[in-house]
């Protein structure tokens, strides 16, 4: 039997990935962060700006960071 998730915000989802991505860079991250609802739950979103400064690794990390996130959080409608 799966646990239940924890109901969270997006804001507040949205900011934990963002201090989850500035903690585990050497640099600060220029790209700005939303979660929006999705058919898995939800997912992250990086404005179009943003993503001209994520390396592979950056994306890689923040895909990471989604996987793990969204078997613990559930976003609140």
């Amino acid at each position: 039997m799966c646990p239940m998730k924890k109901r969270i915000s997006g804001a507040d989802l949205s900011w934990l990935i963002s201090e989850e991505v500035l903690g585990l860079g050497k640099r600060p991250t220029r790209a700005a962060l939303a979660v929006v609802p999705d058919k898995d739950g939800w997912r992250v979103v990086v404005s179009n700006r943003g993503r001209r400064f994520l390396t592979a690794a950056d994306v890689q990390r923040l895909a990471d960071i989604q996987h793990r996130l969204r078997a613990v959080y559930d976003l609140r409608s």
